[in-house]
């Protein structure tokens, strides 16, 4: 008795709840369905529009914030380039120069004191007939050419092994009678280079007294001078200057 009696409660509860259930689910699912769906198609519609409208309002305001960055790049790159170079590479480079260069040089420079003590060398003596020669080139005379030991001996009949040195000189043209013998006899041949000089003073009156009588009164007023080994023969204007010059050496 007691399970009939509660299968019967059980069936009745059971059977309660259905109709509950049944109460509760289908007055309302019929009404929400249709109203729903006026709903949706009333609610979308109006949507695309009204989205779009912000979207395009919107896309302005943000192209305006590249504006914004390139006024902050410039402003910062420059700003820090030039402060740093300029400050580090004068002040460097005029520091080492002047202070290492100066101190060098002057300590130097000081050789020309010695080229001063080489230069001064002892100048060679001029010989008696050299320097009576340097005396009488100094004068105004002709051009002159020099007599070697062959025309000495062809033209004045002295051999040149009679003497230590000489100085012979003719004219260059034959318009002149200009001439020039200075010598040093060696000893015991003075007489010899004398008579040889004397010769030649006797051909040179022949030839210049037949054509210009300027140059033939040269060779009338010739001057021949001894002194000591040395001996001067002179057919010039300027025969009292060149014997001269030789008294002064041949002593």
């Amino acid at each position: 008795m007691k399970k009939l009696f509660a299968m019967a409660l059980s069936g009745l509860l059971s059977a309660a709840l259905l109709a509950g259930c049944a109460s509760d689910t289908q007055p309302t699912a019929t009404p929400d369905v249709s109203a729903s769906l006026p709903a949706v198609s009333e609610s979308v519609t109006p949507q695309p529009e009204e989205s779009i409208l912000p979207e395009e309002s919107q896309q302005p305001e943000e192209s305006i914030q590249p504006s914004e960055q390139p006024e902050e790049t410039p402003s910062a790159q420059p700003s820090a380039k030039p402060t740093a170079t300029p400050s580090a590479k004068p002040s460097a480079k005029p520091s080492a120069a002047p202070t290492t260069k100066p101190t060098a040089k002057p300590t130097a420079t000081p050789k020309p004191t010695a080229a001063p003590t080489a230069t001064p060398a002892p100048t060679p003596e001029t010989s008696v007939v050299q320097s009576v020669w340097n005396e009488i080139s100094a004068l105004d005379m002709p051009m002159m050419t020099t007599v070697n030991d062959a025309l000495l001996s062809s033209i004045y009949g002295i051999n040149a092994s009679d003497l230590v040195e000489y100085v012979c000189k003719m004219p260059a043209m034959n318009t002149t009678a200009t001439e020039f013998f200075i010598g040093e006899v060696k000893d015991g041949k003075m007489d010899t280079v004398k008579a040889a000089l004397e010769a030649r003073q006797d051909a040179l009156d022949e030839e210049w007294s037949k054509y210009l009588p300027e140059q033939y009164e040269l060779v009338q007023n010739y001057q021949l001078v001894t002194s000591g080994n040395y001996v001067i023969f002179v057919i010039s204007d300027q025969a009292d200057e060149a014997v001269s010059a030789f008294n002064t050496y041949a002593k």
